[in-house]
């Protein structure tokens, strides 16, 4: 099973800032995750809200703000200020860590995910257009590092737009786990990924058929010791946690099911 940082090791430092990423590939974090949203002027950042109000000393929406207006801002600490991570500069961070020259065997991976849109104009795929371009730029959108990298998001529209820009990355359908979901669930879209993920709550209800199955789920966000073991136990593939240090840790002697 594969331990993700979920947006970095936000449990212990402010989510998605460099500090947060830097630390769980100290960590030795399998991978991590990342939401991102456009500024005003067309940059993928590396932010979860729709607005800075939360995660920044500032206010507003990302999508009305430049990348530079959104440099003025703090999303660390008062004793530690860390600006706003372009996705250009988080896939530095990711290749930084997997350079051979600081442990041949680490490949960490990195799993981006596009948020609902609001405006019409930003469904016709600008967001999908800008992860491809710096995908592009960084040499992860093909070859041998595609494998490294996965578009999962909750927006079926999304997936299937990125779908027709690059069929070859790996795209994970998240899907919550919302009340009633066992008899809506033939109405969720079908054939946008390859793979799916699911909040713990669903994956629990229903737990994978086989183990092939299992190995190629991912789990959303997984923080205490007994979801882990169950993770562990069932041979899931992937599980996004904000600790990542302890979710090891929580791993070492569960014993997975037989299949």
């Amino acid at each position: 099973m594969k331990i993700i940082a979920h947006r970095g090791a936000s449990g212990h430092h402010p989510e998605m800032t460099q500090d947060a990423y830097e630390t769980a590939f100290a960590l030795g974090a399998d991978g991590v995750e990342c939401d991102i949203q456009l500024t005003a002027d067309g940059v993928a950042v590396c932010l979860h809200d729709p607005t800075v109000d939360r995660t920044s000393d500032g206010t507003g929406a990302v999508n009305t703000r430049t990348l530079a207006e959104l440099r003025d801002l703090n999303f660390g600490t008062p004793e530690r200020p860390q600006r706003i991570l372009t996705l250009a500069e988080l896939l530095e961070i990711v290749q930084d860590a997997q350079h051979p020259s600081h442990d041949p065997g680490y490949r960490p991976e990195l799993f981006i995910e596009t948020k609902r849109l609001s405006t019409r104009g930003e469904r016709r795929g600008q967001l999908e257009a800008a992860l491809q371009r710096d995908l592009s730029a960084a040499g992860l959108a093909e070859g041998r590092h595609s494998g490294l990298v996965h578009l999962i998001s909750f927006d079926p529209g999304s997936l299937a737009r990125f779908r027709r820009i690059n069929p070859g990355l790996h795209r994970i359908f998240l899907r919550r786990g919302y009340r009633g979901w066992q008899l809506l669930r033939h109405l969720e879209p079908v054939g946008v990924a390859h793979s799916p993920g699911f909040a713990l709550d669903r994956s629990r209800t229903a737990p994978p058929a086989s183990s092939v199955a299992a190995a190629d789920t991912y789990l959303y966000t997984l923080n205490r010791e007994a979801d882990v073991r169950w993770a562990h136990r069932h041979g899931i593939g992937w599980i996004a946690t904000d600790y990542p240090d302890l979710a090891r840790s929580w791993t070492q002697g569960t014993t997975r099911f037989a299949r």
